[in-house]
């Protein structure tokens, strides 16, 4: 119950709200939109000036700001007062003051003397009471909540548990050179990144104030490139060309020919790091349409390419220690070969994704808050590659490159690469591949897209380390702490201390054994002598408060002496055979080696066709219909059931699939992807096995011949994306192990493209624990995703001799294990 409610916690609150716009005018607004109004905030305000001037019946916009009968008529004034100046960039702040914004922490210069520090005060808050004569306030003076400092108290300042709001004013850098641009807008980030109650960031752009069109954009893509490799960050970015009052000294003193920062004239580079943050960004703008998905076609015209590998369905290209790849930056624009390369790190080594718990601290003393990577220079190569010395560790573990590549267009951008490096295999492999990830509390509430817990990358914790590890090796368990890790695992000693002696075998290592202490849980890296018996000079593997680590288990053991050891449960298990494209039609059939069911308890296949020679409307190019009676040949081998999810089961037509499903009947042999409408078509075929229940499901990446609600067809993806996820939901309740066989890739290409692994990974998420690929007619390579095991191809089981690829495949026997109600989540 308590994780559920910590799970609920992080994904309530993973999502830090960042705004840019022109001026901070718009952050009122963006404040007023986001947050409670009635709670108290500190504004943190890093800005050349203190915007504190006191605005207009600003009791009359507080007390208004709560009388209004729904968001939206509250938005509509905010928008009314903007139009008429009543709030302006120079007074937004006193009429949020004193709530939502009850004080302010005025950022005002990187240095300053006590003596300046205390004229800046005095003339914010003379400037911030300046209309309290004429029009008092029920709060009364502000002067108490404001204090100014420079970058020596921003660093100390503590805020605790307080909710805090970081405005940046871009004008606080400017005229600054770059290096001290760089390095001063990273120390305030990171520290910002640190607070417990960081609520949100707005930064204005204040154009006016800066020294042209090239100082706005370096520092717009400072913003973003901190919003980027912050987890968690989504941007607003307000475009609109800012057409309101606009009655500041600074407009008067240019006549009021005032620049604006227009994202129509940004950089090709900037414009291709908002590309990559499409996922995570929302473009508005009053006048105009900007479309961050269009940008992101842009962003992939510089990426970065190992020479060898292929990437796995999570995102991650991985290898083997010794075996790291050279990388290679392409982009489509003409590059002179000249690329800067950089390493990511996190800036903390431990992290707290649920401060308001106050669990955190129990792991480390001062964890941050919110995740940043700061970027590290690998230098720089004239012929766009990167060899894997400037990179890789004596342990392997988990690595994210960028690049910059000097291009006819400027420097360019690529996206990210996360590699994964693993200093040994299975269990322990998986674990070494985490090596470098940061402590993250709260890591198994955590959801990305189609991904969850440590496999976000976020980071990892004591027990999510383990539960990462086996779920790379196909065992299915959910995240959790260390107590629901362990109702999850068999004992294999319980209560033992290192005078206990305790057999440990290198088979039971490489499966994984977790040294249960408790509220912590390690696990044996390395027998050392004695070997064969589990001893204080033996090596463990833990990660608490800080990056996962091999120590001596006598380490630990000094303070946790009495310890259990827990394994994988052994559960029930059957047998499946899987095979890949089935054709019987045609006359000559080429058919691979141990096509049957062998000792399997069931066989399975994709039939490539449809049984009826019924002719369709419109002939197929390939013509895969073939005679029933070949069906009981099928039956010989030993074949219980069939997919017919797959691009050539309408090739007799809707009526001919309708015959085919009869014909199937009619042999004996079930079958699964089809029916006579969608229902009937996503509903798996549900059969036990030594006890073990299975739902299998097939489905197709193709359109042709999909079912609908009142005609026969296929099950297909993503046409019946969320049928089929509701069946597999029921599946999974009711106790059954999902598989599902599925059709699509590149025909005779081995690599894997991103839609299979797109669908494989949303197939995962929602509960299959087995995903098996036909179509490509070549065998494609297999790997474990989230606890689950995916074969993306088997290629040609039986097939026209005549035609491509006809002896290219394979069976694939999977051990399926029985559903405890334990599995992943």
């Amino acid at each position: 119950m308590l994780i559920a409610v910590l799970a609920g916690f992080v994904r309530a609150g993973q999502e830090l709200p960042v705004f840019i716009a022109d001026n901070h005018a718009e952050t009122a607004g963006w404040i007023i939109r986001n947050f409670d109004l009635d709670e108290k905030h500190v504004l943190v305000l890093v800005d050349a000036h203190s915007d504190g001037s006191a605005a207009e019946r600003s009791e009359e916009i507080r007390e208004q700001l709560r009388r209004v009968p729904s968001e939206k008529e509250r938005a509509a004034r905010v928008e009314d007062w903007r139009k008429t100046g009543r709030i302006q960039a120079f007074n937004w702040i006193e009429p949020l003051m004193p709530r939502p914004l009850d004080r302010v922490l005025w950022l005002a210069a990187p240095e300053l003397s006590a003596k300046e520090r205390a004229a800046k005060t005095l003339d914010a808050t003379e400037s911030l009471d300046g209309r309290l004569e004429v029009e008092p306030r029920s709060a009364g003076s502000f002067e108490r909540r404001w204090e100014t400092c420079d970058l020596k108290r921003y660093r100390d300042w503590q805020p605790g548990t307080r909710k805090v709001v970081l405005a940046i004013d871009l004008d606080f850098f400017a005229g600054m050179n770059p290096a001290d641009r760089v390095s001063r807008f990273e120390e305030i980030w990171e520290r910002a990144m640190d607070w417990p109650g960081l609520a949100g960031v707005a930064f204005a752009v204040s154009r006016p104030w800066l020294g042209g069109d090239e100082e706005a954009d370096a520092l717009v893509s400072l913003a973003v490139d901190a919003v980027r490799r912050t987890r968690g960050a989504f941007l607003e970015l307000d475009a609109s060309l800012d057409d309101r009052p606009d009655d500041s000294s600074k407009a008067a003193e240019l006549k009021h020919q005032v620049p604006r920062w227009d994202i129509a004239k940004i950089s090709a580079g900037l414009r291709m790091k908002l590309g990559m943050m499409a996922d995570d960004l929302r473009i508005a703008d009053r006048n105009r349409r900007w479309s961050a998905a269009a940008w992101a076609d842009e962003s992939v015209s510089a990426r970065i390419v190992p020479d060898h590998g292929e990437i796995d369905c999570d995102g991650v290209w991985r290898f083997p220690l010794g075996g790291e790849p050279v990388l290679r930056a392409e982009a489509s624009a003409a590059s002179t070969g000249r690329t800067r390369w950089f390493l990511l790190e996190p800036a903390r080594d431990a992290y707290d994704l649920l401060p308001e718990t106050g669990l955190g601290k129990d792991f480390s003393q001062s964890p941050a808050r919110w995740i940043y990577e700061k970027r590290r220079s690998l230098g720089e190569s004239g012929d766009s590659q990167l060899d894997p010395a400037a990179w890789r560790r004596p342990t392997g573990g988990r690595f994210f490159v960028e690049a910059e590549m000097e291009t006819t267009e400027g420097w360019i951008p690529t996206p990210r690469i996360e590699l994964r490096i693993r200093s040994a295999e299975g269990f322990r492999g998986a674990v070494s591949e985490c090596f470098g990830m940061p402590y993250v509390f709260g890591i198994a509430g955590v959801r990305a897209g189609d991904l969850s817990g440590v496999e976000t990358g976020w980071g990892g914790d004591c027990a999510n380390l383990f539960v990462h590890a086996w779920r790379r090796n196909g065992i299915p368990l959910a995240w959790g702490d260390p107590g629901r890790l362990r109702a999850r695992l068999a004992t294999k000693a319980e209560g033992v201390s290192l005078q206990d002696p305790v057999k440990i075998t290198p088979e039971e290592i490489a499966r994984g054994v977790v040294v249960d202490f408790g509220k912590h849980v390690a696990a044996v890296w390395e027998d050392r002598e004695p070997f064969g018996l589990l001893d204080g000079g033996d090596a463990v593997v833990h990660h608490l408060g800080g990056f996962p680590e091999i120590v001596a288990l006598s380490r630990l053991a000094e303070s946790r002496p009495v310890f259990s050891l827990r394994v994988p449960a052994a559960l029930p298990t059957c047998r499946l055979a899987f095979a890949g494209d089935v054709v019987l039609a045609g006359e000559e059939r080429r058919v691979i080696d141990g096509f049957g069911k062998g000792g399997a308890d069931r066989f399975v296949a994709n039939l490539e066709g449809i049984p009826s020679m019924r002719e369709p409307d419109t002939k197929p190019r390939y013509d895969f219909r073939f005679p029933p009676e070949r069906l009981a040949w099928l039956k010989e081998r030993g074949v219980d059931a069939v997919s017919l999810a797959n691009n050539h089961a309408a090739d007799a037509g809707r009526d001919g699939i309708v015959e085919g499903m009869k014909a199937l009947d009619a042999a004996g042999i079930s079958y699964f992807g089809v029916g006579k409408n969608e229902a009937e078509a996503c509903r798996p075929w549900r059969v036990t096995a030594r006890g073990v229940r299975l739902a299998v499901f097939g489905a197709s990446y193709f359109p042709a011949g999909a079912a609908g609600a009142d005609h026969p067809g296929i099950a297909v993806l993503p046409s019946h994306q969320d049928r089929i996820a509701r069946e597999i939901q029921e599946a999974r309740t009711a106790g059954e192990r999902v598989i599902i066989m599925v059709h699509g890739g590149d025909e005779y290409d081995v690599k894997v493209n991103d839609e299979q692994r797109r669908w494989a990974r949303w197939l995962v998420a929602r509960g299959a624990s087995f995903i098996v690929g036909a179509h490509p007619h070549v065998v494609q390579r297999g790997e474990n995703h989230g606890g689950a095991v995916v074969f993306h191809s088997l290629g040609n089981a039986v097939y026209p001799a005549d035609l491509k690829g006809a002896d290219s495949g394979r069976i694939q026997v999977l051990e399926v294990g029985a559903a405890t109600g334990l599995e992943k989540q």
